[in-house]
């Protein structure tokens, strides 16, 4: 990854701090939670990873790699996008004067 990969960092960081609140709301309130309060914390979540990735942004990249590597790579990629990016890494860079 050459870029920082704040949209998965931000949708990682809104589903833990969502999946929390509705954990402690279930358990401590008694009571399922409302999509409003996960749909709130799943914004604060993004935000405030979207914040600390600003601020640490090779630190957070790592960590948001490492959690990633946790998860099974058959859940995200495909085998065409395995395709493209060996024909991508493969192609050579050619300098100097063109041939017409």
């Amino acid at each position: 990854m050459s870029q920082t990969p704040l949209v998965t960092g931000m949708v990682l960081g809104g589903v833990i701090i969502s999946s929390l609140g509705a954990a402690s709301t279930q358990f401590i309130e008694e009571k399922a939670p409302t999509a409003k309060t996960l749909g709130r914390d799943f914004i604060i979540g993004a935000v405030m990873v979207a914040m600390i990735m600003q601020l640490l942004p090779e630190s957070s990249t790592s960590i948001v790699e490492f959690v990633m590597g946790l998860v099974p790579l058959a859940l995200f990629s495909s085998q065409k996008t395995e395709i493209v990016e060996a024909i991508v890494e493969e192609q050579e860079v050619k300098v100097g004067v063109p041939r017409f």
